[in-house]
């Protein structure tokens, strides 16, 4: 999804070599407004990844094109998103490529949607829930910015009372409150080894979840991950004091 020549509607991210800040921006007619000075985002028209651009106050920034780490993390966000650590997590534990056929239970603010689509190409398919009708509004907005090249269709409606394609889903990704109820149905929608992931904020949900996956999953894996930042400087390299810490366990499996 590289880009070249930056066009109106585009994304892009702005980073300070001074401040050591980034913004990521529409390019649209609108001044957009720092502590560096006002930025005016028609300048970006024609320009090129990796030039720079000047503020009011004459401040340097590089003009970078934004990866989906930088989407993620600068979303609208109703609903608790899912962070990169996890999604990478799951792009490789679930087996995704570039013409996989998903199925989401529970879009909230979009994160990994937004993760899952960036790695689709015409040929994949992504289908995906949401109840809340604000917040798939939202989720929509949030996904859109990537300009996805697969099919996504948005769905308002709770996933207990839709019928299912059976054995159609090469994976299936779930994050609701009470995952267990829907456990048979996401079974049925996969296809034969078709892989699944579960999102659950809570010990308590892992366990009531745990009484019913090795029922239809095997190879069953539950993790949490952390990350800690490094500060780089020379003669000073120590662990950031703010980490990442606990956001959720992932349970993963794959179909009997």
């Amino acid at each position: 999804m590289m880009k070249n020549i930056i066009k109106a509607g585009d994304y892009v991210l702005l980073y300070s070599l001074t401040k050591k800040r980034k913004w990521l921006v529409k390019v649209e007619e609108r001044k957009f407004s720092t502590d560096l000075g006002l930025i005016d985002l028609t300048d970006l028209l024609g320009k090129s990844y990796g030039e720079y651009i000047y503020t009011s106050k004459k401040a340097k920034l590089k003009i970078i094109d934004p990866t989906p780490y930088d989407f993620i993390l600068n979303s609208e966000r109703p609903t608790q998103i899912v962070y990169p650590k996890d999604i990478g997590y799951l792009i490789l534990r679930l087996g995704i490529s570039h013409d996989s056929k998903i199925l989401e239970v529970g879009t909230g603010s979009g994160g990994l949607t937004t993760g899952f689509a960036w790695f689709l190409s015409e040929e994949g398919e992504i289908k995906t829930y949401e109840r809340r009708k604000e917040f798939l509004t939202v989720a929509k907005k949030n996904i859109l910015r990537i300009k996805p090249r697969c099919k996504i269709t948005f769905i308002n409606q709770d996933f207990r009372e839709v019928d299912i394609e059976e054995e159609y889903y090469d994976l299936a990704f779930v994050d609701i409150d009470s995952p267990w109820t829907i456990i048979d149905k996401i079974y049925r929608a996969l296809r034969p080894s078709g892989r699944v992931g579960f999102l659950l904020p809570t010990y308590n949900q892992v366990d009531k979840l745990s009484s019913k996956i090795n029922k239809y999953f095997i190879d069953v894996e539950a993790v949490e991950i952390y990350i800690r930042n490094i500060r780089m400087k020379k003669g000073r390299v120590r662990p950031e004091f703010n980490i990442i810490g606990f956001t959720s366990v992932i349970v993963t499996g794959i179909k009997y």
